[in-house]
């Protein structure tokens, strides 16, 4: 009991101090103690969560279903973020839980990529094994592409040829791929560049160009044999040039005619064409030609002399080329030499020259043909001169007269009605936003002048009941008797014969020392109070 009592003793303090005090003391107090119980319970169930880490990303939307539907069967928490494609699941059960959803076949792309070359059996024909790594080629194929950030989904279909021991040349492979973005977004030209070299280099000789994409709206994208642009691209390759060169332009004409003053306009003929040309030029050696090979031959005939009888040759016979017959003494008259002869020579030279062979492929989107606008405003224009204007716009843009630009600088007056208008909305807005935060202001100063008067309220009130309780009457404890003298000790006669013990009677406590109590107590479990009373006691009896 003595041990229960003194465990109770600092709760009776507690309460009678709690009792003691004011109105907003309480108030207070009972604020700190929720506060401080509802701090604990977040701190609790903050400090007790698990920490959650990605168990699978980028699923779709069925796989996700499948697997959280496994783990609420087991009953693991389980978190969802970016949509619904990645599940998040307490860090210290991520591995088992991957090993249980690879035991029940989830994700559900399992039967994809080159997951299907492992359930080929060896029994398999050729075209089964043809078929089987084609389609696992676009399974693989179709899971990089749908790591891309913008991609939720892709498709992709390979025509690759087959090899033809009979054919002097090799088919050319295709690709067609079927984009599917996320919700609000759409595949830039720089992302499907990369799809069309990504897809291109994962298969054997087929190139860039030989790739189609298409996205779930049907939206050409990049169409076969286009050099990575078709459709849509192009416009949009078009009008990223316009816009860049406009953005330059104006930059130049805000800085020097002022905002507002000028405006440009771009207009671009881009060329897609895929061009593709050789030249060769032949030219003379330094120093003169040089015989690359030579070849000669030399003939020779000699023949007797003899005469022709009768018309006919003499005895010799003898006829050089072309069956022409080498003439005799008789034939060249009475006084001829003594024999005839017959001499050809010939040489053959070939001469080498300089030969220089260049093969140009001209890259798509070039710059064809643009043209180029320019306004300015009339009372702008009267301080600056338009030629040297016109010539700084000209070198900004890059205009080649030689292919066909053209460039006009104009000046006209402008209509400001738009812009005073939007200067007006602005200026409304600005001031409307000021008078919210005035009004804010003031709300906020209000309540904390409602707080702090009612702060000094409370102070106030409990100035006057400490005063109050200072000006109670004292509280009459009664005549204080004195202490009667310690008896003598008894003799040994008296001691010897035991007095009888009186009956224990209940005897009352007379009002003086009830009071008494009451006062101890008091002061014991509210000193300050009755420091206070005390203090106002003595003033009052100075006055």
């Amino acid at each position: 009991m003595g041990a229960a009592a003194g465990a109770l003793e600092p709760l009776k303090k507690l309460g009678a101090s709690f009792g003691s005090s004011t109105a907003a003391q309480k108030v207070v107090a009972v604020v700190a103690v929720v506060a401080l119980v509802a701090g604990g319970v977040l701190f609790w169930r903050w400090a007790s969560a698990p920490t959650m880490t990605p168990l699978f990303s980028n699923l779709a939307m069925a796989d996700a279903g499948a697997i959280t539907e496994q783990l609420d069967s087991t009953g693991t928490p389980y978190e969802l973020a970016d949509g619904g494609s990645t599940v998040l699941v307490p860090r210290d059960r991520v591995y088992d839980l991957r090993l249980d959803m690879s035991a029940a076949g989830l994700p559900g792309d399992a039967g994809t990529g080159y997951a299907l070359l492992d359930e080929q059996g060896v029994t398999a024909s050729q075209f089964q094994q043809r078929t089987t790594w084609q389609r696992a080629l676009e399974g693989e194929l179709a899971t990089t592409i749908g790591s891309i950030a913008s991609v939720e989904s892709a498709r992709v279909q390979l025509a690759i040829p087959e090899d033809d021991v009979f054919a002097d040349t090799a088919g050319t492979p295709t690709a067609s791929v079927l984009v599917t973005t996320r919700p609000g977004q759409e595949l830039t030209g720089g992302q499907v560049q990369s799809v069309l070299n990504l897809v291109s280099s994962s298969v054997e000789g087929m190139k860039p160009e030989d790739v189609t994409i298409v996205d779930a709206a049907g939206t050409l994208l990049s169409a076969a044999g286009a050099g990575g642009a078709a459709g849509g691209m192009r416009d949009q390759q078009t009008t990223d040039y316009e816009s860049r060169v406009q953005g330059d332009l104006q930059q130049v004409l805000d800085r020097v005619v002022g905002p507002g003053k000028a405006v440009a306009t771009v207009t671009a003929d881009l060329d897609f064409d895929d061009v593709r040309s050789t030249e060769e030029v032949f030219t003379n050696p330094e120093g003169g030609p040089l015989a690359l090979a030579e070849s000669g031959s030399e003939e020779e005939y000699t023949g007797a002399s003899g005469a022709l009888v009768g018309g006919q040759l003499g005895g010799t016979g003898i006829f050089g080329p072309d069956n022409i017959a080498v003439p005799t003494q008789q034939t060249q008259g009475v006084d001829g030499a003594d024999a005839g002869g017959y001499t050809n020579s010939s040489t053959d030279r070939t001469n080498g020259v300089n030969k220089t062979t260049t093969q140009t492929q001209a890259a798509p989107g070039g710059v064809r043909r643009q043209s180029v606008s320019v306004v300015v405003d009339t009372e702008a224009s009267r301080t600056i001169d338009l030629q040297q204007l016109e010539a700084a716009v000209s070198a900004a843009a890059g205009i080649d007269a030689a292919r066909g630009d053209v460039l006009s600088v104009s000046q006209m007056p402008f209509d400001t009605a738009g812009a005073d208008a939007a200067a007006e909305a602005a200026a409304a807005a600005d001031a409307a936003e000021a008078a919210d935060a005035r009004t804010a202001l003031i709300q906020t100063v209000a309540v904390l002048a409602v707080v702090l008067l009612l702060l000094v309220v409370a102070a106030i009130a409990a100035l006057r009941r400490r005063k109050k309780r200072g000006e109670e009457e004292p509280l009459d404890l009664g005549p204080m008797e004195p202490v009667p003298a310690p008896a003598p000790p008894p003799t040994e006669a008296v001691a010897a014969v035991p007095a009888p013990r009186p009956a224990l009677e209940q005897v009352a406590k007379p009002p003086a020392a009830v009071a008494r109590e009451q006062v101890v107590e008091l002061a014991e479990s509210s000193p300050d109070d009755v420091a206070e009373l005390l203090r106002g006691w003595l003033t009052a009896d100075k006055r």
